[in-house]
């Protein structure tokens, strides 16, 4: 093993992970729901309170739709975020923690929360094929 090649690989995944979730951020903030869903796997996993799978393209894309339209409807303005932890799951594979910012219009108050991610490199692009929305509910229903 050579010293520093892990910092190496290290310093590469969070940048191309980087690069994957402003990418991901600039499809919310187009609020082009089929740009959203390029960068979701087929089939994938969404986990909330209940489980649910996308197993074909047009379920992904009915889904992104709608949830294009509910952010729309409560004053979707735009989206930052930071990835606040990566873990590497060897070569293709990644675990990211996402801290998330959502700017709303007409003075409503931000919502900041946190989503985790599997993804997946295929062909080298990266996809996300689970996500675990364990904070967004909580807070929208605290914050309106």
């Amino acid at each position: 093993m050579v010293a520093g090649a892990d910092i190496q690989i290290g310093e590469t995944l969070r940048e191309q992970v980087e690069q994957f979730f402003a990418s991901y951020r600039d499809a919310y903030n187009s609020g082009d729901p089929t740009a959203v869903a390029r960068h979701i796997a087929v089939p994938s996993l969404l986990m909330q309170q209940e489980t649910t799978l996308w197993a074909t393209d047009d379920q992904l894309q009915q889904a992104m739709r709608e949830l294009m339209a509910f952010y729309s409807r409560n004053g979707f303005a735009s989206a930052h975020f930071t990835v606040e932890r990566l873990l590497p799951q060897g070569e293709r594979h990644a675990a990211a923690d996402v801290v998330w910012t959502i700017e709303r219009s007409e003075g409503r108050p931000s919502w900041r929360f946190r989503t985790g991610y599997s993804l997946r490199r295929n062909d080298g692009i990266w996809r996300i094929v689970c996500c675990t929305a364990y904070e967004e509910a909580g807070v929208r229903q605290h914050i309106g």
